[in-house]
């Protein structure tokens, strides 16, 4: 009897295999490179200039909720004197 049932079980199984499987989610097409933020940050010495390329990186990249997390909590080194109102507005919006 238990032969039965396991050889049911191993049936249903198989047979519903094709409907068990989920379908891949969909990748997201980001361009996000955290690290030439960091770049930004790092080897840019006049703070305007530094002020500029970080609003201007922003404005083209696309990254993900979490990338924006870590982008807002590394500012205040990476941007140091250039850290500003407009700066984390732009973060808040691209974060949406």
């Amino acid at each position: 009897m238990r032969g039965v049932i396991l050889f049911l079980a191993l049936v249903t199984v198989s047979s519903a295999q094709n409907k068990l499987i989920l379908p891949p989610l969909p990748k997201k097409q980001l361009s996000c490179a955290v690290q030439e933020l960091y770049v930004i940050g790092l080897s840019t010495h006049d703070p305007a200039e530094r002020h500029k390329a970080m609003l201007e990186w922003l404005d083209k990249s696309k990254c993900s909720p979490d990338d924006y997390v870590n982008i807002w909590n590394a500012l205040p080194e990476w941007a140091g004197t250039s850290d500003s109102p407009a700066l984390r507005a732009k973060i808040m919006e691209k974060a949406r």
